[in-house]
């Protein structure tokens, strides 16, 4: 079909006289239109249901039974041509019958005896507005479309995120190990991991990529890869070239600075920097070697004492290129628990806007149970049932490490 041929509009003219259809017809003949006529009520309707006019112009005064008033009844039932634009003609002034007809469903009304210029002006002006409401009406199809798409993609790439996410923990005589996450929305900016690098150490990290959504989440996975332990050049925590049986493991501190020389924040292709803890935990002598790049620095809940907060200034990653991070020393003595998390929890606030704080998620940890898994679940929950929202502001993250 031609352009031309899908600008042209039908409209359907409905009048008992057929002098005034003539009328009507020499009126709009010249501005193109696709011109139908129908002499009652009965071919009226059948008529529309046949060509689903564009626009109906419809006399009131017709026989009795199937006069313009329940003409447009008819007209206004039938779900194919409901929406159609009708407009009266008719030689009753009386403000009721306008009234009438309005509230019946007419768009507009037009008295008799008519005015070339009135019907051309008024025809044209409701065909534009049903052009335009087709095309609304398209817009708004497309554009759910989209939308449905972007959730379904949004969805798949959050299956992909939680792929990433600890499938089993190491099991480590003397040790126990868990975790939580719960993000914002469809996709976070937070990974977490924990994973034996050899027979004595176990490797974990939090990281949390500022801001939300799709350029957080794919930082976030691409910092994940970086950090897996694998015998190739891809991995930054162990040396490349290493012998299987003897890995050459990179130091905390080393292993940000590479992360932070991969991921330099810019304004235009990267404007994300990354805040994490990185750590070997040494299972002989409970020794845990850490660094920490602008990251909330840990807790610790000892066996025996007072529960502490543990923090060290340093700037996140991809700030500062040549930025050096110092590695850091704990000591998880038996009993003892060292819990890593993202600044959602400290940061969330209640109904009240009150902001939870580091010392009172401190107190929260070590009110915990002696099961690592258990209190990082309990953790998220206990925050939840603090704030009383479940609309959090900040992808929620932590890892417990128990001995």
């Amino acid at each position: 079909m031609s352009t031309a041929e899908q600008s042209v509009s039908t409209v359907l003219m409905v009048d008992d006289n057929a002098t005034n259809l003539q009328v009507l017809f020499k009126t709009l003949q010249p501005s193109g239109h696709r011109l139908l006529a129908a002499k009652s009520g009965e071919e009226a309707v059948k008529t529309a249901m046949q060509t689903t006019p564009d626009l109906i112009l419809l006399d009131i005064m017709m026989p009795p039974g199937m006069d313009g008033y329940e003409t447009l009844k008819r007209l206004k039932s039938e779900p194919a041509i409901a929406e159609v634009p009708v407009i009266f003609l008719s030689s009753l002034d009386a403000i009721e019958s306008k009234v009438k007809g309005l509230e019946l469903g007419a768009v507009d009304y037009i008295s008799k005896p008519f005015e070339t210029a009135e019907v051309i002006a008024r025809v044209d002006t409701h065909l534009k507005l049903r052009r335009l409401q087709a095309e609304l009406t398209q817009r708004n199809l497309e554009l759910a479309q989209a939308n449905n798409r972007m959730k379904s993609d949004l969805e798949a790439a959050g299956r992909v995120q939680q792929a990433l996410l600890p499938r089993s923990l190491p099991d480590c005589d003397g040790y126990n190990f868990g975790w939580a996450y719960r993000p914002c929305d469809e996709l976070g900016g937070d990974a977490l991991d924990i994973f034996k690098i050899d027979d004595d150490t176990v490797g974990f990290y939090l990281l949390d990529v500022s801001g939300h959504g799709v350029p957080a989440s794919l930082l976030a996975v691409t910092a994940t890869r970086s950090l897996q332990p694998r015998p190739d050049r891809s991995s930054i925590v162990l040396e490349p070239g290493w012998d299987p049986g003897s890995p050459k493991i990179v130091p905390p501190n080393e292993v940000i600075r590479r992360l932070n020389i991969m991921n330099p924040m810019d304004s235009d292709r990267n404007p994300h920097f990354i805040t994490m803890i990185y750590g070997l935990l040494q299972l002989s002598t409970g020794t845990i070697r850490y660094a920490c790049a602008g990251h909330p620095g840990p807790i610790v809940v000892p066996s025996e004492g007072t529960p502490r907060i543990v923090d060290a200034g340093s700037v996140p990653v991809g700030l500062m290129p040549d930025a050096e991070f110092e590695e850091l020393e704990l000591r998880l003595n038996p009993g003892d628990r060292v819990y890593i998390h993202s600044d959602g929890l400290n940061e969330q606030r209640n109904g009240h806007g009150q902001e939870l704080g580091r010392e009172q998620l401190r107190d929260l940890l070590a009110s915990l149970g002696n099961d690592a898994m258990t209190s990082a679940e309990s953790a998220i929950s206990s925050i939840d049932s603090w704030s009383g929202t479940e609309d959090i502001g900040d992808d929620l993250s932590i890892v417990a490490l128990y001995r």
